[in-house]
């Protein structure tokens, strides 16, 4: 079944590519901001509620992996796509936008290689979105000794985490949603252990 970021993802390539993107690295918001402020602060930032022309914007850089925003979105007035590109030399290897469930079986894989990720990473799930904490004081905070590829693998992965969280709260923003609190929950049942097919008859995602 056709998702509704194909539409989008041959045009996404070539603007990547091509480097047609705003930097909004400087500006991006370190820490999640408050859940019902998200849209206001995603807006003043950005203009994704007053600007829905067709537009991609650099959040999170770590060279060879980048984290975009993309405008429009499909699910609200203010929706917008999260992309992640991978690089090998210089050149893309893989660009998507990735689903609940892959970052799900990421989540999985991490654990698989360090006890101290598999200990750790959800309490740094539950810091990023519960407590809005930073992904850099996460870091220090859980994974100072881990080695640094596996470090870097898991700065990726809560990096990209984060922005679907924001997007989770500009879709769904509260109080009268749960916006990311379905994300939270969803990682909180895979650490309880209950598989992906039992969680989707109790979060929608």
């Amino acid at each position: 079944m056709p998702r509704a970021w194909d539409d989008y993802r041959e045009k996404v390539g070539e603007f990547i590519r091509a480097g047609k993107f705003a930097d909004g690295t400087k500006v991006s918001p370190r820490k999640l901001p408050p859940p019902e402020k998200t849209r206001e602060v995603l807006n003043e930032t950005f203009r994704i509620c007053e600007e829905r022309e067709f537009r991609l914007v650099l959040v999170e850089d770590l060279g060879d992996f980048k984290v975009f925003i993309q405008v429009p979105g499909e699910k609200s007035e203010c929706d917008f796509f999260v992309w992640y590109a991978r690089f090998s030399n210089g050149e893309i290897e893989e660009y998507k936008v990735p689903s609940h469930d892959e970052l799900a079986k990421w989540f999985t894989e991490l654990k698989k290689q360090s006890e101290i990720v598999e200990e750790f990473l959800i309490n740094s799930i539950i810091r990023l979105i519960r407590d809005r904490m930073s992904v850099e004081e996460i870091l220090d905070r859980y994974f100072r000794g881990l080695e640094e590829g596996l470090k870097k693998e898991v700065l990726k992965f809560l990096l990209t985490l984060k922005w679907i969280s924001v997007q989770e709260d500009t879709n769904y923003p509260p109080p009268k949603k749960m916006g990311s609190k379905y994300t939270l929950a969803l990682y909180a049942l895979l650490e309880a252990g209950f598989s992906l097919r039992d969680i989707r008859r109790i979060v929608r995602f």
